[in-house]
């Protein structure tokens, strides 16, 4: 390197001829040349070096590596095992040989080669939305959720929704609540290939859709856009979004105590964030005021459809769990409607049963007014039945039974006459009747028709009388009449009185 750098500097600094140089060191001519025309001083193959040992394997291993670039992701084999079969098939080189012409067959293949990005101006109106996986804990159980997550390109504002599943009646319910958060409709939203939006993947951006997801686009008119394979940088916005969720909003990993209550939580947390983060000196919320969306008008109601048979348990089986309905539909073909967080039960259009939608597996939800009829004409099996047992009532009802069978003398007549009772605790609170036999119990009154006649009597009865209007009387023509009222105590005088009389 010294005498490298000794020929440049008699040939640039002392202004010496290359016939100079090369008589003052003793150096050829040619290298004289190379000395001045190279700065950086490096070595280079003016041929390249003779690899017997890959000459006839040149070919396989072009193939190899093609086919391997082309293989299923989870399918693709590493260099190592790579070389593993080649040397079955008698490869005389070591694996440093083979990786170098792997290399030189990569680069010929252009395999590997960098991809070059734009960076792109957000448009106004654009939407990026994606679910996340995420978890919290239910008594030291760890619960996994899906959080619907929506980033708005260039207002930046965010919406986080949780949900147990990527359904479609979750999805459809995530935008249709993003779009109430962000007072509109964004023009342009972007999407992963989703299943309950994409069928099937076709070339570049053309995407068989469901046509679910066609009628629901239909509805709200927006623009739909799907990200290409594997390319998360194409939405980039809400990648990074799903990213600060998990971090920043389940670690530690919250308490679940429902969806409900999770949901509350995130809102709170995206209405913090619009008015508290800023953008090129705006706030979200102010950014979120120059959006360009279209009006929401009305809103976009699915259910999934399931139809359902009844068994002679009063139960149809939905998901891995069971919902009851009223005895008089057993052996009947219902239909199911099944909404984010609720069921809906109908038989010709007529809503059967609806209850609060379960997640998990083999769970139950049995409303016990469904099986009082059921239960009155099976008075023995009171006792023993699921739906009483998991029913929680307060302690005096359970006593009130009781001591309505030891007046009767007849368990059986006892407990029909007690169901009629847990029949009017639908309409007016299980607290209500409650109350109401706290007091008849103490009075030693035990039948429905005192219970009955204690409700109608707080039901009707009033605390005192309005006065007729003065345009009423006058109709009437009795607004000259005129009376006093007394007090009660006036009445007492006249017993006293009326005692004198007679004494």
């Amino acid at each position: 390197m010294a005498q490298y750098n000794y020929i440049r500097f008699l040939y640039f600094n002392q202004k010496k001829s290359k016939r100079a140089i090369a008589r003052e060191t003793g150096l050829h001519r040619d290298t004289i040349t190379r000395a001045i025309e190279n700065p950086e001083q490096k070595y280079r193959l003016s041929t390249e070096r003779p690899q017997p040992v890959n000459g006839d394997f040149k070919d396989r291993i072009k193939e190899m590596v093609k086919a391997n670039h082309e293989a299923p992701k989870g399918q693709k084999l590493t260099k190592l095992r790579m070389y593993e079969l080649i040397c079955e098939e008698d490869y005389p080189g070591s694996y440093s040989s083979f990786t170098y012409q792997c290399r030189k067959s990569e680069d010929e293949l252009h395999i590997h080669q960098q991809e070059a990005y734009l960076k792109l101006v957000p448009i106004s109106g654009s939407l990026q939305v994606d679910f996340g996986e995420v978890y919290s804990v239910k008594k030291g159980v760890p619960v996994k959720q899906h959080a619907f997550c929506a980033k708005l390109c260039s207002g930046k504002g965010e919406f986080v929704k949780s949900y147990p599943r990527e359904q479609t009646e979750f999805f459809f319910d995530g935008l249709t609540s993003a779009f109430k958060f962000f007072g509109g409709i964004p023009k342009k939203i972007i999407f992963d290939n989703l299943k309950p939006a994409v069928k099937k993947v076709l070339t570049e951006q053309e995407r068989i859709l469901q046509e679910e997801f066609i009628k629901f686009q239909s509805f709200y008119c927006f623009e739909a856009e799907f990200c290409g394979p594997g390319k998360g940088n194409e939405k980039g916005l809400v990648e990074n979004l799903v990213k600060y969720v998990q971090n920043n909003y389940f670690l530690p990993r919250p308490e679940f105590i429902s969806y409900e209550d999770t949901n509350q939580m995130l809102i709170k947390k995206c209405l913090k964030r619009l008015r508290t983060k800023k953008h090129l000196g705006e706030t979200w919320e102010k950014r979120l005021l120059a959006e360009d969306f279209l009006p929401l008008k009305e809103i976009y109601e699915y259910a999934r459809i399931k139809d359902v048979k009844v068994n002679s348990y009063q139960l149809v089986h939905i998901d891995t769990n069971r919902y009851s309905v009223p005895t008089e539909y057993v052996g009947k073909r219902l239909q199911a409607k099944l909404y984010p967080f609720k069921i809906k039960l109908l038989y010709k259009d007529k809503v059967a049963a609806e209850h609060e939608r379960l997640f998990g597996k083999n769970k139950e939800n049995l409303n016990p007014y469904h099986y009082l009829s059921l239960i009155r004409k099976k008075a023995r099996a009171y006792e023993q039945a699921k739906v009483i047992q998991d029913w929680d009532l307060p302690p005096i009802y359970a006593e009130y039974h009781r001591m309505i069978q030891a007046h009767l003398r007849s368990k059986s007549k006892g407990t029909r006459e007690f169901i009629d009772i847990l029949k009017l605790t639908r309409e007016h609170s299980v607290k209500t009747i409650a109350k109401i036999l706290k007091e008849l119990d103490q009075k030693n009154r035990y039948s429905y028709q005192d219970v009955l006649s204690v409700l109608r009597c707080q039901i009707q009865c009033t605390s005192g009388t309005e006065y007729l209007a003065d345009e009423i009387l006058k109709d009437l023509n009795i607004d000259h009449i005129h009376t006093t009222y007394l007090p009660l105590s006036e009445y007492d005088t006249l017993l006293r009185r009326d005692g004198e009389i007679n004494g």
